[in-house]
This record gives structure tokens, sequence and C-alpha cells, in this order.
């Protein structure tokens, strides 16, 4: 049984984060095509984040309660017309919003 994204520690710290305002799932875990050992790819919201807080991000992603490898990007850092923007924008789904 896979467990959900919630239920890992590493996903509560993120959220626990001032400067995180949204996580976004994408990949193949968001369009419900992955396998069990299936990477875990992650896009943080976070406009207000300052250098030294994204390697807080880095940190909890390193010690993650996981074997899985999580790719993790800073959402409002990729260009507009970057591939990998529009392919979060069109399959990634929010599983955290500090807004409610």
């Amino acid at each position: 049984m896979m467990r959900q994204l919630q239920e890992y520690n590493f996903f509560k710290q993120l959220s626990d984060l001032d400067f995180v305002e949204k996580i976004i799932l994408y990949g193949s875990r968001a369009r419900q095509d992955h396998r069990e050992r299936s990477d875990i790819d992650i896009a943080l919201v976070c406009p207000r984040a300052h250098e030294r807080d994204w390697f807080t991000v880095l940190d909890i992603i390193e010690k993650a309660d996981t074997l899985l490898k999580i790719d993790c990007v800073r959402f409002d850092g990729l260009p507009h017309d970057s591939s990998l923007r529009k392919s979060i924008e069109a399959d990634g789904i929010i599983v955290y919003n500090k807004e409610p």
C-alpha cells in the first residue's frame, strides 16, 4: 500500500515553514500513472523565500522519512515559458495551500 503525501513527516515540515504558500504534487504521482517506487515530484510556491530559506527546504528533503527520491523545485523561480512550469500547471495538484 502506498502512503499519501500528507502522511510523510517531510510534508508536514515543509507545510509548517512560514514562507511556503503552496505545495504542488506533479509528475507521475499527480497523473496517477506512477509505480510503487516512482519518485515524488513537488513544486513549492514561496515567493517570499530567501536563499537561506531554500537551504532549509533542502535539509528537510535530505532527511525525509522515505527511501523514495524526492524532486523539489521552486515553482515561482521557473521561467513562465518553461516546459516544466507548463507541465506543473497542466497536471499539478495543490496538496497544501496556506490560504484557505
